[in-house]
């Protein structure tokens, strides 16, 4: 069709519907009316002279202020004839649909001629990704998913970026040429959680102090006294002692009872608590012969102690046990008082 026929076209679509019964005119249009009415003619003249974005844009108004499925037609006309490939597509479907029993079956006919060119001119493609991801194609935001599909493009490279929160940005060139019906499946890959941000001296002038893990104590000294709880009055003895650690709840210790003459290897398990622990001792005394009056023996014992950590290099230990040494010796019930230095 000559761009002449065409705008003669575009003058009878101003009419009212063909198919209609002819109305008698007003004796005066409305304000409305008239407007339209400028725009429209405005649009006609425009379209004639090929300034087809100028006649767009009149077509429009006119189709704001007084809709009809014949100023449709001649908004897909404006696109195809700025290759606006995909608009021109959605208003001969529109003109199509809505001019449907209001216009002549041969402009429907014609129309959808126009449209079937346009169709075996573009390349369609369908982008699948979840809901929400926002697409943007060649710079042009398209909104976020559900998005009408196929997207109709010319030929050519077109870029196709995906967005989605929590997920890395995917981008894809496209190659498509007339007539491809083309279906794309974009993955986005979940975006890495970034590490805690850790500031370095030189940026901002200032020093950064980076604190390490502390590494653990494993070995301890300590000191106390000890008595029989039996005798408290009687008895009473400072000791002094040694401790290794096999773990976070393992520990080995000798004590050595000074006036006594006691010497007390010893196991812990703790078996509560971190900076207030509960822990149960096993140990063997072995008391040893300081002369005439005494003589060496060998004891079991068994009890509970309480640590208390007030800081990770100082501890207070108060241990109670059970003693038994035989009928000769008998039982005893030792405890003991102190406090550790861990390194």
């Amino acid at each position: 069709m000559t761009r002449t026929a065409l705008a003669i076209v575009l003058v009878v679509s101003a009419l009212a519907p063909a198919d209609a019964k002819p109305k008698p005119k007003p004796d005066k249009p409305s304000a409305e009316q008239k407007e339209a009415d400028r725009h429209f003619k405005s649009g006609v003249a425009l379209f004639k002279e090929a300034k087809f974005a100028e006649a767009l844009a009149e077509f429009e108004r006119a189709n704001d202020i007084a809709p009809h499925p014949l100023v449709l037609y001649n908004i897909a006309a404006c696109h195809r004839e700025l290759s606006h490939y995909a608009e021109a597509v959605k208003f001969y479907k529109r003109f199509l649909s809505e001019g449907e029993g209001k216009v002549p079956a041969a402009r429907l006919h014609t129309a959808q001629s126009e449209l079937d060119t346009i169709l075996a001119r573009i390349a369609s493609v369908t982008i699948v990704v979840p809901d929400g991801t926002e697409l943007t194609l060649d710079g042009k935001s398209l909104g976020a998913m559900p998005i009408d599909m196929p997207l109709v493009l010319p030929p050519g490279e077109h870029h196709v970026t995906a967005k989605a929160a929590g997920h890395k940005d995917v981008e894809r060139t496209l190659h498509v040429v007339s007539g491809d019906e083309t279906t794309i499946q974009l993955d986005l890959p979940v975006e890495d959680k970034p590490a805690p941000a850790v500031e370095t001296p030189g940026v901002t002038g200032r020093p950064v102090a980076v604190v390490a893990p502390a590494a653990p104590r494993r070995f301890a000294l300590g000191a106390g006294i000890g008595t029989n709880l039996k005798s408290v009055g009687d008895t009473g003895a400072p000791s002094l002692g040694i401790s290794v650690a096999l773990g976070d709840r393992v520990e080995l210790g000798v004590d050595a009872v000074v006036i006594a003459y006691a010497v007390i290897p010893s196991v812990r398990v703790r078996l509560a608590g971190d900076a207030l622990s509960v822990h149960v001792v096993g140990a063997v005394p072995i008391a040893i012969d300081a002369g005439a009056m005494s003589q060496t023996f060998v004891a079991g014992a068994g009890g509970l102690g309480l640590r208390y950590r007030p800081m990770p290099a100082l501890a207070f230990k108060l241990e109670s046990f059970v003693s038994y040494a035989g009928k000769t010796h008998g039982t005893t019930f030792p405890a003991f008082f102190g406090g550790e230095l861990w390194f």
